[in-house]
């Protein structure tokens, strides 16, 4: 049976790449190190390490347990931090960069804070949260997808035992700052379009910023992306799109804020532009009463605020 202990030595000599430096980093004997890799490389009847003149490398074999223990590892610190917790609840969640996700996540806080809720929020891309939500890292998902996309991610969805809820469909807009001389245009044209430069959150397949391309309803390239910046942080795209002459296309806004960067976007005039808001969950399992709460908050602000969204 492997021991837990074996994986963490084997995790810092692979590290350092040296017996001895990471008996110094482990507090132990390099005596004791060695005797635990050899324990290790019996039980999954293996030569892990190349032991080398000048220190060691992972053979082969080394490199496919070396990935897998750092999992290992990783998943018993969150087990050790559920512990710690006891029976405080937790709302685990994931989204897509976005500041209108940050508002409600504020409000929704607020409004249990005497409840003594404890929270974690993420940022990041589609199938990242994906993986989150089926990992166990999260409660919940909410992401963008293009309409488009809708295919490539329902396998995705099948792949990791995962559903999808639709919240919203909106529009897919290109924004202009008050610096931009396009700023006032209801309509732009394709040659207008072409010499844009833009400002994208970093490339998801399954959102506006896949393959950064605009296209027509038959697929066809309109023009390739003149993307000069690349964010993954609403704050600095805000700012950009306020200061700077840079545009951005992604989805309309939900509902509308007191403060937006942008007051509307121009359409792109496409029949098929549509993104879809919603959340990702775990297939075939209930919610949790305060992951449970989120979801019905947000569909409550959306729903009392449905007329207010910028077309």
């Amino acid at each position: 049976m492997i021991d837990l202990k074996q994986l963490q030595y084997f995790i810092v000599c692979t590290d350092v790449g040296s017996f001895s430096e990471a008996a110094k980093i482990l507090y132990t004997t390099q005596s004791n190190v060695s005797k635990s890799i050899k324990a290790l490389e019996k039980t999954v009847g293996a030569q892990l390490f190349v032991r080398k003149s000048k220190g060691i490398s992972l053979t082969p074999k080394g490199k496919h347990v070396y990935k897998y223990a750092c999992h290992i590892i990783e998943e018993v610190g969150i087990l050790k931090d559920l512990s710690k917790t006891g029976d405080v609840e937790w709302l685990n969640v994931s989204c897509n960069p976005s500041s209108w996700f940050a508002n409600r996540f504020v409000e929704f806080y607020n409004l249990h804070y005497e409840e003594n809720i404890h929270c974690q929020i993420c940022t990041d891309s589609v199938r990242n949260i994906m993986r989150r939500v089926r990992d166990y890292k999260d409660d919940l998902g909410f992401v963008y997808v293009m309409g488009s996309q809708q295919a490539a991610f329902q396998y995705e969805l099948t792949k990791h035992n995962l559903e999808f809820v639709t919240l919203k469909s909106i529009d897919v807009m290109l924004y202009l700052g008050e610096k931009h001389p396009y700023y006032q245009e209801k309509k732009i044209s394709r040659d207008e379009l072409s010499k844009l430069r833009f400002i994208q959150n970093y490339q998801d397949e399954f959102t506006e910023n896949h393959y950064w391309t605009i296209k027509d309803d038959e697929g066809n390239v309109l023009t390739d992306m003149d993307v000069a910046v690349v964010t993954n942080s609403d704050y600095v795209m805000e700012r950009m799109l306020t200061e700077s002459r840079l545009a951005n296309i992604s989805g309309n806004y939900l509902t509308k804020e007191p403060y937006q960067a942008v007051e509307s976007g121009i359409p792109l005039e496409r029949k098929n532009n549509q993104a879809l808001f919603g959340y990702l969950k775990r297939k075939g399992e209930d919610l949790e009463k305060l992951p449970c709460a989120y979801v019905e908050f947000i569909q409550s602000y959306l729903e009392e605020h449905r007329d207010e969204s910028q077309s």
